[in-house]
């Protein structure tokens, strides 16, 4: 992934920041970092429900293998 500069999008140091977390905890660790660091504040139900656009765990799961795969993570 490419270096993250001053006119990076939102989006793109959210994704950075995720595929760094999951390649350094793994992907269940990486929840629950996140999970620990937003407990309290805000909707978390509509946090996750947005951050994973309703997508099943299945398919999440799917996207994990692939980008291990493809050594993105």
């Amino acid at each position: 992934m490419e270096q993250l500069t001053q006119k990076s999008t939102q989006f793109e140091i959210i994704t950075k920041g995720w595929n760094s977390l999951i390649k350094e905890l793994g992907p269940v660790a990486a929840i629950r970092f996140l999970i620990s660091f937003i407990s309290g504040k805000g909707d978390s139900v509509k946090y996750y429900k947005d951050m994973w656009q309703g997508r099943s765990i299945k398919e999440i799961h799917k996207e994990v293998l692939k980008a291990k795969k493809q050594g993105e993570i």
